[in-house]
C-alpha cells in the first residue's frame, strides 16, 4: 500500500527555516527583562528606522553628488581639452613663423643659432629646439642633440614628404630619456626643401605640461596626458611619467575617443576622474592637417574626500543630530520604563522574601501606573492569605508532630514495660529448660534460642531508644548526637566525628528533640542511599541561632533548583528534614554533587527560653 498520499508536504526550506528564527524571536522576548522588551519592540525598530533613513540620505546624497561632480568634470575634460588645443595651434604658429624666418632659410649656421637661442617664446614651450639640413643632420641647436641625424625618424620622413608640422612617438633618445619630437618642414627662398625645425618634449618634463597650467580644477584635483597607446606624457607624480595605464578605466575609454566622467577606486582611494581627447583636428587651422596630433587625452583626477571636505562640517552635525534624535527618545523611554521597572523589582524582591517563608513581608508602592498598584494590593492580599495558611499548616504539622512524638513514647514504653520484660522472662524460663534437659542436642538447641531472645531485647531496646531517646533530656543534646555518632559508627560501620562548636545554651524540649531527629534522619540517609564511608557531623551553637550539619563522602546528586524536586526524584527523607527545619523557623541549605557527597546544614533560631529545671 502506497502511504506517501497520507504523509502531510514537508514545508519549504524557507518555511523550515522561518519557523526556528521566529520560535528563537519568541523565545527571547518571553526571556528578556520588562526594559529589554520595551527597548526590542520600540526602541529597537524606531533606531532601525532612523539608521535606515540616515544610510539611504547618505547613499543619496552621494549619488547625487557624485553624478553632479562627474557632469561637471567631463564638461571641465571637454573645456581644458579644447585650451589645450589651441595653446598646441599657438606653439605650431610660433614654430612656423620660426621656420619662415630668412636666418633659417639662409642657411648660415650661426645666425640659426643666434635666432634659436634669443626665442624666449618657443623656448618657455620646448625644452630644446633643433634645426636638420635637407638630409635631416642636426646642423643647429639650443642644447646637445638627441641624436646626430633625423633622416630615419618617421617623423623627418613625413614631415618633408606632407610638406606640413609632424608630431612623433614617444621614442627614446641616445642618453636613455624619453621624447617627442614635433617637426616643422624649413624651404629656402626657391621654395625648396632646406630641413625642419625641431621642437623636442622630453616625456615629464615643463614644456609638455605647459598648455596644463592653464586648466582650472578644483582643489586637490590634477590633471595629466597620455598618449594614443596609454602612455603618461606628464604626470604630477615624475614616477607614473612614461608609464603605461592602458588598463586603466578612464584611460582605456580616453585612448579609443570617448568623454565623459566617472567614480573608481584608485589604489584604495576613491576619485572622481573626468577624460577625454584632445581635439586638435577640429580646429580650423590647417597646421593640425597631419593625423599624428591625433591620438593625445587630458585626464582631470579629483579626490573623493577633497570633493566631500566641504561637507563635513555639515556631517558631524547630521550626525550628532542623529544622536540627539536616537539618544533623546531612548533616554525619555529608560525614565519612563523605571517607574514601572522600579516597583515591579520591589515586588520581585518580596516575592523571593516570600517564597523563602517570610510571610510577614508587605508590599508599599506609592508611585507608578496604577496596575502595578493593584497589583500591590492583590499580592499583599495574598501575602496575608499564604501567612494564615502557614500559620494552620504549622499548627496542624506541630499537634501531629507532637501526637506522634506522644505515640512514640506510648510505643517504647509498652515496648520496654511489657514487650523487653516479657522477652527477658521468655529468656529466663529457656534458660531453666535449657538446665533441665537431659538431650544434648535439645540443649544446644535452646541455647541457640535464647540467644535470638536475647538479640530480639537488644533490638527492642534500640528501637525504644530511637523512638524517645531517654538520655537527651538527661545528659543534653550535644552528648546525645556524640553517642548517637558513635553507635552508628559502631553498628553501621560508618565513620561518624561529631564536633561541638561554641558554648552550648539551653533550648526548648521540642526543639532538641527536633535538632535530634533531624540528625537521626541525616545518618539514616547517608546510611541507605549515600554509599558513604564517613560522615562528619556538626553542631554549632551560635548568638541567636544553633546550626546542625552533616557532610558525607558518597556518591552525592545534582541538587535541584526548587526544593519540591526532591518528592518528584524520591529524596523524601532531605525533603522531610527540608520542612521540618522551615516548621521551626529555619532554614535548611542542602548542596551535592555527583561523586563529591552532600552536604546539609540546618539553621534554627533560639528561642531564648530555658530548659526545664534550669534556672
Amino acid at each position: 500500500m502506497n502511504t506517501s498520499a497520507a504523509r502531510p508536504e514537508i514545508n519549504t526550506d524557507g518555511d523550515r527555516d522561518t519557523a526556528p528564527d521566529a520560535r528563537f524571536r519568541a523565545r527571547l522576548l518571553q526571556n528578556a527583562g520588562l526594559r529589554t522588551q520595551l527597548l526590542l519592540t520600540t526602541a529597537a525598530p524606531l533606531l532601525a528606522l532612523l539608521i535606515a533613513l540616515a544610510g539611504v540620505s547618505l547613499v543619496a546624497f552621494t549619488r547625487v553628488t557624485q553624478r553632479l561632480v562627474e557632469e561637471r568634470d567631463a564638461e571641465l575634460v571637454q573645456l581644458s581639452a579644447r585650451q589645450v588645443a589651441d595653446h598646441w595651434a599657438e606653439t605650431l604658429l610660433l614654430l612656423s613663423q620660426v621656420a619662415a624666418t630668412d636666418e633659417l632659410r639662409s642657411g648660415d649656421l650661426a645666425e640659426m643659432n643666434q635666432l634659436l637661442v634669443a626665442n624666449d617664446a618657443l623656448l618657455r614651450r620646448f625644452d630644446a629646439l633643433h634645426v636638420t639640413d635637407a638630409l635631416g643632420r642636426i646642423v643647429a641647436g639650443t642644447v646637445v642633440p638627441p641624436m646626430e641625424t633625423l633622416a630615419e625618424q618617421p617623423v623627418f620622413v613625413r614631415a618633408r614628404d606632407q610638406r606640413r608640422p609632424v608630431r612623433s612617438p614617444v621614442f627614446t633618445t641616445q642618453s636613455g630619456n624619453s621624447a617627442v619630437l614635433v617637426a616643422v618642414p624649413v624651404y629656402d627662398h626657391l621654395r625648396r626643401f632646406g630641413g625642419c625645425l625641431v621642437g623636442v618634449w622630453e616625456i615629464g618634463g615643463e614644456a609638455v605640461a605647459m598648455p596644463l597650467g592653464k586648466v582650472r580644477t578644483g582643489s586637490g584635483a590634477f590633471a595629466y596626458l597620455v598618449d594614443g597607446e596609454g602612455r603618461v606624457l606628464w604626470h604630477p607624480d615624475p614616477q607614473l611619467a612614461g608609464a603605461l595605464m592602458a588598463q586603466h578605466p578612464a584611460v582605456a575609454k580616453a585612448i579609443v575617443g570617448e568623454t565623459g566622467a566617472e567614480t573608481i577606486d584608485d589604489g584604495g582611494h576613491t576619485v572622481v576622474i573626468g577624460y577625454g581627447p584632445i581635439p586638435a583636428n577640429v580646429l580650423t587651422s590647417s597646421l593640425f592637417a597631419d593625423p599624428s596630433w591625433q591620438g593625445w587625452s587630458l585626464l582631470i583626477a579629483e579626490p573623493w574626500e577633497n570633493i566631500t571636505a566641504p561637507f563635513r562640517p555639515f556631517f558631524v552635525l547630521i550626525v550628532l543630530l542623529l544622536s540627539l534624535m536616537i539618544t533623546v527618545p531612548l533616554l525619555v523611554l529608560a525614565i519612563s520604563s523605571q517607574r514601572v521597572i522600579a516597583p515591579l523589582q520591589t515586588l520581585v524582591e518580596q516575592v523571593d522574601r516570600v517564597a523563602s517563608g517570610e510571610f510577614s513581608t508587605q508590599v508599599s508602592i506609592n508611585h507608578g501606573p496604577s496596575e502595578v498598584r493593584n497589583l500591590e494590593v492583590k499580592f499583599n492580599d495574598m501575602v496575608r492569605r499564604l501567612h494564615r495558611y502557614q500559620a494552620d499548616t504549622q499548627n496542624y504539622v506541630s499537634s501531629v508532630l507532637s501526637s506522634q512524638e506522644q505515640e512514640r513514647k506510648r510505643i517504647a514504653r509498652e515496648l520496654h514495660d511489657e514487650t523487653a520484660q516479657a522477652l527477658i522472662v521468655l529468656g529466663r524460663r529457656i534458660e531453666d529448660a535449657q538446665a533441665q534437659a537431659g538431650d544434648t542436642a535439645l540443649a544446644a538447641s535452646l541455647a541457640e534460642l535464647r540467644d535470638m531472645v536475647d538479640d530480639t531485647v537488644q533490638g527492642v531496646r534500640r528501637f525504644t531508644s530511637d523512638l524517645r531517646p531517654p538520655l537527651l533530656e538527661e545528659l543534653g543534646l550535644p552528648n546525645t548526637l556524640e553517642i548517637l555518632g558513635r553507635r552508628t559508627a559502631r553498628e553501621d560501620g560508618l565513620s561518624v566525628e561529631v564536633t561541638i562548636e561554641g558554648e552550648p545554651q539551653p533550648l526548648l524540649p521540642e526543639l532538641e528533640l527536633a535538632l535530634y531527629r533531624l540528625a537521626q534522619e541525616g545518618l539514616s540517609n547517608v546510611r541507605r542511599h549515600a554509599s558513604a564511608t564517613r560522615v562528619d557531623m556538626a553542631l554549632r551553637y551560635a548568638s541567636g541561632a544553633v546550626t546542625l550539619s552533616l557532610s558525607d563522602n558518597g556518591s552525592g546528586f545534582t541538587m535541584p533548583e526548587d526544593i519540591s524536586s526532591l518528592v518528584t526524584t524520591g529524596k523524601l527523607g532531605l525533603m522531610g528534614i527540608h520542612e521540618r527545619a522551615r516548621l521551626l523557623g529555619g532554614i535548611a541549605h542542602i548542596t551535592s554533587q555527583p561523586e563529591q557527597g552532600t552536604t546539609i546544614q540546618v539553621s534554627i533560631p533560639i528561642k531564648h527560653q530555658a530548659r526545664p529545671g534550669q534556672s
